[in-house]
């Protein structure tokens, strides 16, 4: 229930609006951020993209560079700004722009007409100070009003949207302390509040807030809680049904922090799991361990991956863990409600202690968004794709090179080694990858010293079998029963060759096989699959919570 302030106004008292902010940029990651009003550089400072501010009077306070590639500042008028056209000049398209300058609703007007042109196709524009506490603070005058806090009349932008722009989907969160308002369905060739204007001067500039009804204003728009909007998903645009009210999902990775995350091995497995999560209905955040204790909403529920994580139960929120790439000891699960393990090695391990009870086998998985057949027919080629380890060499493409066989290979770290005559690149993004597996015969597959002895597959076995692909790996002492005849191991040079003669000798019927397991692999190895398995523990888990009260 919201708390009624004066005159009937409506107080917005959700989380910090820069609390809200930072957790948006972490969350949508936009290329491109534009900001009016920059002041101290509170909010500015909370941007790790390319940036643009713009301020007539900077008042610096904060490190606004941090992490940024590009920070251009102009100290000028918002009106000036968009009339030398500097964001055209600069050749991009603002993904993420919050507009606080002249807390004058014209300007406002005019800084969102100028926004609006330049913004890329799923752009948003952030308002601030629509939701004033009180009629006095929404005076266009300043000295007049009898609060130090002062939001002017900027609250006109949410009616003249609602009337001149419907296309418009305005929400508007209750970040303390004067709100938000979300616009999204941007139209940068869209002229009508331009063409307006002067239409729309006169039919709000001397209407005040009090003279068009408090309670008619709060009544046009629902408020959404700040810590339950779903910007601050990982996924958006993805949400399934429920979300509003099924659990959110926090899942938590080791990367030291927010900044350093995207660099993450573990960081893409989370997003891939994270898009499950929210097709399914549910609001998700990533956090490295810098922000593990940020969400504390009592219902939620927190997925810590990895088995080095040091993590705490936060209060009314149950702890899974799920050990994909490393040993788990005892420590380091003392406050799990349910660990999955992605070896059944280390959960018998793991059941002669602490996790007798609570565990489940759960493998790697692949994205199945990324990872499909592909059309082609031919197949031909080695691939391996993956860093060069130094001081662990790796064994897959060794035992290739040394069996004369011709292997092509994506990865940082192969120039000026043995190996330089098979590098392809240095890498490969990882929207490009299926292509190149869907177009080999055979991948090769090795793993870590740590994850070999602790039988951990890696996720690239999935990859290449859901691409149609003939994985060859190195052998962990198990594979699920489904894949097991589709995948060809090795443990030493001599097993090697076996295996390539075998997927190089694989019949017709074998290859039909394979190709419909390719098809079905979705159902049963991939993050929507997990995802479904860990959602289901967890209600379990939700049911049992219930029943002991």
């Amino acid at each position: 229930m919201k708390r009624i302030a004066e005159n009937g106004c409506i107080l917005a008292d959700g989380m910090r609006y820069l609390s809200f902010f930072e957790r948006l940029h972490q969350t949508l990651k936009p290329d491109w951020y534009l900001e009016i009003g920059t002041q101290t550089g509170a909010s500015l400072a909370l941007s790790s993209s390319k940036s643009i501010a713009v301020d007539p009077v900077y008042r610096i306070r904060h490190d606004v560079i941090g992490q940024k590639p590009e920070l251009y500042a102009f100290q000028e008028t918002s009106d000036a700004f968009f009339e030398a056209d500097r964001i055209k000049k600069l050749g991009v398209s603002v993904d993420l722009a919050f507009l606080d300058g002249m807390h004058l609703f014209e300007y406002l007007l005019r800084d969102f007409i100028g926004t609006e042109k330049h913004c890329s196709k799923d752009g948003m524009i952030l308002l601030h100070d629509c939701l004033p506490w009180n009629t006095a603070m929404t005076s266009r005058v300043r000295g007049q009003t009898e609060t130090s806090s002062w939001t002017g009349d900027v609250w006109k932008m949410v009616p003249v949207l609602q009337k001149y722009r419907p296309d418009l989907t305005l929400e508007i969160v209750d970040a303390e302390p004067t709100g938000l308002v979300i616009v999204t369905g941007l139209d940068p060739k869209n002229r009508i509040l331009e063409k307006k204007y002067d239409e729309i001067l006169s039919e709000f500039l001397d209407v005040e807030l009090a003279d068009y009804g408090v309670e008619r204003y709060f009544s046009s728009f629902p408020i959404v809680p700040a810590n339950k909007c779903r910007w601050i998903s990982e996924f958006p645009r993805e949400l399934g049904k429920g979300w509003e009210t099924n659990p959110d999902i926090c899942i938590k990775i080791a990367a030291p922090s927010q900044a350093k995350m995207i660099n993450w091995g573990d960081y893409y497995f989370a997003r891939g799991l994270a898009r499950a999560f929210s097709r399914k209905g549910h609001r998700v955040t990533i956090a490295s361990q810098e922000n593990w204790n940020l969400i504390t909403d009592p219902g939620g529920i927190d997925l810590v991956l990895r088995g080095r994580a040091q993590v705490s139960r936060i209060p009314g929120r149950p702890c899974l863990l799920w050990s994909i790439s490393k040993g788990m000891r005892i420590m380091n699960y003392e406050h799990a409600d349910h660990v999955f393990w992605a070896s059944p090695d280390l959960m018998e391990q793991g059941e002669t202690g602490r996790g007798k009870g609570i565990s489940t086998l759960l493998p790697q998985a692949f994205d199945a968004d990324l990872m499909q057949p592909g059309k082609s027919k031919s197949r031909n080629g080695i691939v391996f794709v993956g860093r060069a380890r130094e001081g662990h060499e790796r064994k897959a493409v060794k035992y290739a090179i040394e069996a004369g066989e011709e292997v092509k290979v994506w990865g940082p770290g192969w120039r000026d080694g043995p190996y330089e005559d098979s590098v392809v690149a240095d890498g490969v993004a990882n929207q490009d990858l299926p292509e190149i597996y869907q177009s080999a015969e055979i991948v090769l597959n090795d793993h870590t010293s740590v994850m070999q002895t602790r039988g951990l597959l890696s996720n690239r076995v999935f990859d290449a079998l859901a691409c149609g692909a003939i994985p060859v790996s190195e052998d962990v002492g198990w594979l699920p029963d489904d894949i097991a005849k589709f995948v060809y191991t090795f443990d030493d040079e001599k097993s090697f060759k076996t295996a390539i003669n075998k997927a190089r000798s694989e019949t017709a019927t074998k290859k039909k096989k394979r190709a419909a397991l390719a098809k079905s692999l979705e159902k049963s190895h991939s993050f929507e699959a997990r995802a479904q398995t860990i959602l289901d523990v967890a209600a379990s888990l939700d049911k049992q919570r219930i029943a002991a009260e």
